[in-house]
């Protein structure tokens, strides 16, 4: 019995102590008097330029979406400011992959490493086979990856007040972008943390 009960509550302290904090929220600030965000630049650490555009545009969406006066320009009054840096972008990819014939007949599963061709991330998956090429073959694809870090400043004392980070992976740079604002958004508080 004590085995049964010992490797369980081992292995759940382990996995406890591998995960990490998520959002640094600062304990005084009075989260409740936000109304007003502007969104800021978010710089692109990656080498897709528009990056940093379309993560300003999401945060846009779903803060407006949650009830925020959202603003942007730079010389306009606002609560806080929100803005940080995209990590990682990968968009979702798709690679034609030629089999050799006795891989193929033998059922065997192949590492790709020879003739494979970009069509169009992260985790690869098997769509099937490529139909009309009159080869063994398969299409595989690829998630599409982004990573962002972002953090929200006090208009008026210039303190950063809240800090996050998360990489969202999705079937397409849309669902991935819309997953990882939405999961930052989420530890973002609503009320003042001191009530």
């Amino acid at each position: 019995m004590i085995k049964k009960i010992f490797f369980p509550a081992v292995f759940f302290i382990v996995l406890s102590a591998c995960a990490s904090p998520r959002a640094v929220i600062k304990q005084d600030y009075d989260f409740s008097s936000v109304k007003t965000v502007r969104v800021g630049n978010f710089i692109s650490e990656t080498e897709y330029s528009n990056s940093g555009s379309s993560v300003q545009s999401a945060f846009i969406r779903q803060l407006l979406a949650k009830g925020y006066r959202v603003k942007v320009d730079a010389n306009t009054q606002a609560d806080v400011f929100i803005e940080g840096s995209v990590t990682s972008y990968v968009p979702d990819k798709k690679y034609l992959v030629r089999l050799a014939e006795e891989d193929r007949r033998h059922g065997r599963h192949a590492v790709y490493a020879g003739d494979i061709t970009e069509i169009s991330g992260s985790t690869m998956y098997d769509l099937g086979s490529a139909f009309g090429l009159g080869e063994p073959n398969k299409i595989m694809a690829s998630n599409a990856t982004v990573g962002i870090y972002a953090y929200m400043v006090d208009s008026d004392t210039d303190e950063i007040v809240w800090s996050d980070s998360y990489t969202y992976e999705g079937l397409d740079i849309s669902s991935a972008l819309e997953g990882a604002v939405k999961y930052i958004l989420r530890s973002l508080p609503r009320t003042s943390l001191s009530q």
